[in-house]
Protein backbone atom coordinates (compact mmCIF):
# COMPACT_ATOMS: atom_id res chain seq x y z
CA UNK A 1 0.00 0.00 0.00
CA UNK A 2 1.81 3.40 -1.46
CA UNK A 3 -0.74 5.62 1.11
CA UNK A 4 -2.09 8.81 -1.35
CA UNK A 5 -0.89 11.85 1.11
CA UNK A 6 -1.87 14.31 -1.48
CA UNK A 7 -5.40 13.80 -1.58
CA UNK A 8 -4.80 13.36 2.31
CA UNK A 9 -7.43 15.47 4.69
CA UNK A 10 -6.27 18.20 6.79
CA UNK A 11 -8.96 20.12 8.72
CA UNK A 12 -8.31 23.46 9.68
CA UNK A 13 -9.49 22.81 12.69
CA UNK A 14 -6.26 20.37 13.63
CA UNK A 15 -3.99 23.19 12.06
CA UNK A 16 -5.13 26.51 13.54
CA UNK A 17 -6.38 24.27 17.13
CA UNK A 18 -4.25 21.82 17.90
CA UNK A 19 -1.07 21.86 15.87
CA UNK A 20 -0.68 26.04 16.18
CA UNK A 21 -3.28 26.71 19.33
CA UNK A 22 -2.66 27.16 22.68
CA UNK A 23 -6.04 24.47 24.43
CA UNK A 24 -3.94 22.54 26.34
CA UNK A 25 0.34 22.05 27.02
CA UNK A 26 0.99 19.47 24.40
CA UNK A 27 -0.94 22.26 22.01
CA UNK A 28 1.63 24.93 23.76
CA UNK A 29 4.64 23.01 22.73
CA UNK A 30 3.42 22.28 19.19
CA UNK A 31 2.28 25.91 18.76
CA UNK A 32 5.75 26.97 19.65
CA UNK A 33 7.90 24.63 17.56
CA UNK A 34 5.81 24.75 14.83
CA UNK A 35 5.12 28.72 14.81
CA UNK A 36 9.00 28.65 15.47
CA UNK A 37 9.14 27.16 11.86
CA UNK A 38 7.12 30.22 10.26
CA UNK A 39 4.09 28.56 10.39
CA UNK A 40 1.02 30.54 10.96
CA UNK A 41 -2.41 30.12 11.79
CA UNK A 42 -3.62 33.15 8.93
CA UNK A 43 -1.71 30.80 6.21
CA UNK A 44 -3.16 26.92 7.72
CA UNK A 45 -3.55 26.01 4.01
CA UNK A 46 0.20 26.58 3.43
CA UNK A 47 0.79 24.16 6.62
CA UNK A 48 -1.41 21.69 5.28
CA UNK A 49 0.23 21.36 2.30
CA UNK A 50 3.81 21.18 3.70
CA UNK A 51 2.51 18.28 5.81
CA UNK A 52 1.37 16.75 2.50
CA UNK A 53 4.61 16.96 1.19
CA UNK A 54 6.51 15.88 3.76
CA UNK A 55 4.79 12.69 4.53
CA UNK A 56 5.12 11.95 0.57
CA UNK A 57 8.42 11.65 0.88
CA UNK A 58 8.96 10.59 4.59
CA UNK A 59 9.99 6.69 5.41
CA UNK A 60 6.41 5.64 6.61
CA UNK A 61 5.26 2.90 8.93
CA UNK A 62 1.80 1.26 8.98
CA UNK A 63 0.57 -0.11 11.62
CA UNK A 64 -3.25 -1.53 12.18
CA UNK A 65 -5.57 0.34 14.85
CA UNK A 66 -9.13 -0.01 16.57
CA UNK A 67 -10.00 3.14 13.91
CA UNK A 68 -7.89 1.95 10.80
CA UNK A 69 -4.91 1.86 9.44
CA UNK A 70 -2.31 4.54 11.52
CA UNK A 71 0.60 5.53 9.34
CA UNK A 72 3.32 7.27 10.59
CA UNK A 73 5.55 9.47 8.44
CA UNK A 74 9.20 10.57 9.84
CA UNK A 75 11.23 12.95 7.83
CA UNK A 76 12.40 16.59 6.51
CA UNK A 77 9.62 19.35 6.28
CA UNK A 78 10.50 22.81 4.77
CA UNK A 79 9.33 25.64 7.04
CA UNK A 80 8.41 28.84 5.72
CA UNK A 81 11.93 30.10 7.87
CA UNK A 82 13.85 28.58 5.49
CA UNK A 83 15.08 25.88 7.34
CA UNK A 84 14.12 21.64 6.84
CA UNK A 85 12.97 20.37 10.65
CA UNK A 86 12.84 16.53 10.70
CA UNK A 87 9.03 15.78 12.00
CA UNK A 88 6.80 12.84 12.54
CA UNK A 89 3.19 12.88 10.97
CA UNK A 90 0.54 10.54 11.78
CA UNK A 91 -2.45 9.97 9.58
CA UNK A 92 -5.31 7.83 9.98
CA UNK A 93 -6.88 5.42 7.14
CA UNK A 94 -10.39 4.74 8.08
CA UNK A 95 -10.83 3.29 4.46
CA UNK A 96 -12.19 6.63 3.04
CA UNK A 97 -8.84 7.83 2.80
CA UNK A 98 -6.06 9.48 5.13
CA UNK A 99 -6.77 12.17 7.57
CA UNK A 100 -3.91 14.16 9.65
CA UNK A 101 -4.16 12.83 13.06
CA UNK A 102 -1.32 14.93 14.80
CA UNK A 103 2.60 15.86 13.76
CA UNK A 104 5.92 16.59 16.45
CA UNK A 105 9.53 16.79 16.30
CA UNK A 106 11.08 13.34 15.39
Amino acid sequence: MTPDFAAARVDQEKIVDYLLGSSGMAAIAKARFFGGMGFSAEQWEAFADALRRQAGQAEVTLKASAWGTKIVATGLIDAPNGRRYKIATVWIDEGTGLRLVTAHPA
